[in-house]
């Protein structure tokens, strides 16, 4: 019978930790990254080509785009407006103007018969007078005159104090009031308003 003279002492605990970066890795890493970082810059290179060419290729269409303005603009310069045209501006410009003044007199004469003449011939015939009768009115603005004729001297004032109740004469002042008579003639009369009076001065 053997006896067993060996002890074996050997445990796994005794070797070394075993590394998970070798050299050999480490070298693989490293040329890894050059590759990229070589891949990187020549990618960066070539898409700094394209753009200095892209810009270079703006620069030009800048220039081009320069010289024609400045030649429309001296073009712009040099041109003179058209005589023909100038001509007729002026005549349409005036045109206008004659139109502009037209309009205006056309509204004072429709502001004249609607604000003037309508409510006074409806107020003088409110204001009638068998022993009156007037031949001519003349009214501008607010300037009156009346022209007739009146069978009695005493109609004329009488007519004149009823006259101040009529719509466009309320508040007018009448200044001068002439009455003669011809031979086998009526009894003449002229009453100017006081503005008219002042005009006639």
């Amino acid at each position: 019978m053997n006896s067993k003279l060996r002890v074996n002492l050997y445990t796994a605990s005794l070797l070394p930790p075993r590394l998970r970066l070798s050299f050999t890795r480490l070298l693989q890493l490293g040329f890894g990254l050059f590759v990229l970082m070589l891949t990187a810059n020549l990618l960066a290179y070539v898409q700094l080509g394209s753009l200095e060419t892209e810009k270079a290729q703006l620069l030009t269409e800048k220039a081009a785009f320069d010289q024609q303005k400045a030649q429309l603009e001296q073009a712009i310069a040099k041109r003179s407006a058209s005589q023909a045209l100038v001509q007729e501006v002026d005549l349409l410009s005036q045109q206008v103007e004659l139109k502009r003044l037209l309009l205006g007199e056309l509204t004072h004469v429709e502001t004249l018969t609607s604000k003037g003449y309508s409510p006074l011939l409806t107020g003088l015939a409110r204001v009638t007078d068998d022993q009156l009768w007037l031949s001519r009115i003349q009214v501008q603005e607010d300037q009156f005159v009346f022209e007739g004729y009146s069978a009695a001297p005493n109609a004329v004032p009488l007519w004149l104090a009823r006259l101040q109740g009529v719509e466009p004469l309320k508040g007018q002042a009448f200044s001068t009031l002439t009455m003669n008579r011809g031979d086998k003639q009526p009894l003449g009369f002229v009453l100017r308003s006081k503005r008219d009076e002042e005009q006639v001065k």
